[in-house]
C-alpha cells in the first residue's frame, strides 16, 4: 500500500464512482480501477459494493478512510513544507512547461489536461504553454520555460534531453484524401504524395521526418510552412504526426491514419531543460520520469 493508493481509495469514497475519483485525481478510469483492484488484494477485503447508486463503501472500507484522512493530512503538511523548503531553497515552486508543436484545435484542453496530470505527479503547481521550434529553445534560455516537451530527441550543447515516454508514428490528411479510408498506411502507398517536411520543429529536433529521411525512403518531402497546412492537404499533401487520440480529433476536416506495423517507428517524447538548471528540474521530476508521459495518455 502506498500514499497514490490511499489517495485514489479516499477519493472513491469521497465521490462515490470510478470516474468522478478519477477525474478529481487527474488520472484514466482504468488507472484508479486497477489501483482498487491490487488495493483490495493486498488487504485481503472488499473495499466496496458496486451498484445503481455508484461505488458504496464496505463497513471495513468505512473504518479504513476514517484511518486514512489523518494521515493525507500529514502528507498534505508535508508536500506544502517541502514547497515552501524549495522556495527558500531558490528551488523551482511553479513548474512551466512548454509543447513544442504548433497550434492546433483543442490544444488548450490538451495542455489543460497535461499540465493537471504533472501536477498531481509532481505536487507543483504546472502550467504549459505552447513554443514552436526556436522558440521553444529561447523560452529556456531566458528562464520563460523551466522544461520543453519535444517530440522526438533534441540535441543541444546547452540542454539536457530526458525520454519520458514514446509514442508511434502517423499520417495526418484532409478528410477527403484517398488514404483517409484505410485503416492503416504504408510507405509505399505515400510515394504519390508529398509528404511536409515542417519548419516549425528546430533542426536540432529528432522528429518523425528526420527518421523516415534517414531510413532511405521514396518519399517527396516538401518544406512548408505553418500558413500552408490548408494548401498543403488541398494538394493531397499529408504530414507525419503522432498516433495519439488529441491529434485524431484535433480538427473536423482531417484524418490521422497510423503506420501498417513494418513501417511505424516509435519516436521518444522528450523532457528538455538547460543544463545549469538540471539538478533543480530533475528534482521535480524525478517521479515524471519514473512514470513518463506515456502512462497520461500524452
Amino acid at each position: 500500500m502506498n500514499i497514490k493508493q490511499i489517495q485514489y481509495f479516499a477519493a472513491v469514497v469521497e465521490h462515490g464512482s470510478l470516474s468522478a475519483a478519477a477525474k478529481s485525481q487527474h488520472i484514466t478510469v482504468q488507472a484508479i480501477s486497477k489501483s482498487m483492484a491490487d488495493l483490495e488484494s493486498e488487504v485481503r477485503c472488499d473495499l466496496f459494493v458496486r451498484n445503481n447508486q455508484g461505488m458504496q463503501p464496505t463497513t471495513f472500507a468505512k473504518t479504513m478512510y476514517e484511518q486514512a484522512v489523518p494521515v493525507l493530512a500529514q502528507f498534505s503538511e508535508l508536500e506544502t513544507f517541502a514547497a515552501r523548503y524549495r522556495r527558500a531553497d531558490g528551488g523551482i515552486d511553479r513548474l512551466r512547461l512548454a509543447l513544442n508543436t504548433p497550434p492546433f484545435s483543442d490544444n488548450d484542453v490538451v495542455r489543460e489536461n497535461t499540465a493537471a496530470l504533472v501536477q498531481a505527479q509532481t505536487g507543483i503547481e504546472t502550467t504549459m504553454a505552447l513554443a514552436t521550434g526556436a522558440a521553444g529553445l529561447a523560452g529556456l534560455k531566458s528562464c520563460e520555460f523551466d522544461v520543453l516537451i519535444t517530440v522526438g530527441a533534441f540535441a543541444h550543447p546547452d540542454v539536457e534531453c530526458r525520454p519520458v515516454g514514446t509514442v508511434p508514428s502517423a499520417v495526418f490528411m484532409g478528410k477527403e484524401h484517398p488514404l483517409a479510408s484505410k485503416e492503416a498506411v504504408s510507405l509505399a502507398e505515400l510515394v504519390p504524395y508529398p509528404v511536409a517536411a515542417p519548419n516549425w520543429f528546430d533542426e536540432s529536433n529528432d522528429s518523425i521526418v528526420s527518421r523516415y529521411r534517414a531510413m532511405g525512403t521514396d518519399l517527396t518531402f516538401v518544406e512548408m510552412d505553418l500558413a500552408d497546412v490548408n494548401r498543403h492537404f488541398r494538394a493531397g499533401g499529408v504530414i507525419f504526426t503522432t498516433g495519439i487520440p488529441a491529434m485524431e480529433k484535433s480538427h473536423a476536416m482531417t484524418a490521422v491514419r497510423p503506420f501498417v506495423p513494418q513501417d511505424s517507428v516509435t519516436v521518444p517524447i522528450c523532457a528538455v531543460y538547460l543544463k545549469e538548471r538540471s539538478g533543480e528540474v530533475e528534482a521535480v521530476l524525478q517521479d515524471l520520469f519514473s512514470v513518463g508521459l506515456a502512462s497520461f495518455g500524452f
